[in-house]
């Protein structure tokens, strides 16, 4: 009877959202999420626990304390854009030489320790986290999931009556990072986002231009090692060049593009990895 309610429940919000051709989220502009917050967090807990039984994650307290600060200065920021913002959050190093980094629903970051070594500053890091950060804070996940599989069907798949869906979303991220590739408006947004608030936060955001444009170049000479990053996130020199004259476009104010602790946390990421 409770999943009968459920359905019902969303069937009957589709029918009143689905006519005006928006949902908003809080921060993104017209696209639909009929999942409550506490319903993502909910299957975020549960992805977060079985991607850690398949990738490595850096034990060690000092690299996750590091990536937890950075993040929660990031977040801060968003606290009077989104609720999503309060939630809790995690933030992990995955030990894993590709260069990527992903979000998941439900407040879950992870960095690859092959991206850190290709950081060549805190401001890049944070460029990053601050991507990834904005895409969970517009909620993009669910609503790729909610695009890709329907209302009802994202509805069963957290309340755990769905497992085979499950499974296909779970080996999705393995495989990828991601749950499924990103629109261009998703990743513009993500980089509008994370360039207020690093900004904001007083992180320099050329970080974010930095990192990006060095990946990009590395595409044509190493493709197997950005195979990942660019499956989830298709990145184009028009999208740096919107970010730049974005950053172009703030008013000037002291920033910070270095970290007295960035080059031990790197090194402390080169310790703990197992692959080179």
């Amino acid at each position: 009877m409770a999943i009968a309610r459920r359905t019902a429940q969303i069937v009957l919000a589709a029918a009143l959202v689905l006519p005006t051709g928006c949902a908003t989220t809080g921060i993104n502009k017209g696209d639909v999420s009929l999942i409550s917050i506490d319903e993502e967090w909910q299957l975020g807990e549960q992805l977060s626990t079985d991607i850690a039984k398949e990738m490595r994650l850096l034990p060690e307290t000092q690299i996750e304390a590091y990536v937890t600060a950075l993040g929660q200065k990031i977040l801060a920021q968003a606290a009077g854009d989104t609720p999503v913002a309060s939630r809790p959050w995690h933030f992990h190093v995955v030990d894993d030489k590709e260069i990527n980094a992903f979000n998941i629903p439900g407040g879950h970051v992870y960095i690859h320790s092959g991206l850190v070594t290709q950081a060549d500053s805190y401001a890049e890091l944070a460029g990053v986290m601050g991507h990834e950060i904005s895409h969970g804070l517009a909620r993009h996940g669910v609503e790729n999931m909610t695009k890709q599989y329907g209302i009802m069907v994202v509805a069963s798949l957290v309340l755990g009556n769905n497992p085979a869906v499950y499974q296909e979303i779970l080996a999705s991220v393995l495989a990828g990072g991601a749950i499924m590739k990103f629109s261009r408006n998703a990743e513009e947004e993500a980089d509008r986002l994370g360039v207020n608030y690093l900004y904001e936060a007083g992180i320099d955001p050329q970080g974010m231009v930095s990192l990006f444009g060095k990946l990009l170049a590395m595409e044509g000479s190493r493709p197997g090692a950005l195979e990942q990053f660019f499956s989830s996130h298709p990145l184009t020199e028009d999208r740096i060049r919107n970010t730049q004259a974005q950053i172009d476009a703030l008013p000037a104010k002291s920033l910070v593009g270095t970290d007295a602790g960035f080059q031990d946390f790197k090194a402390r990421v080169a310790a703990a990895a197992t692959q080179p």
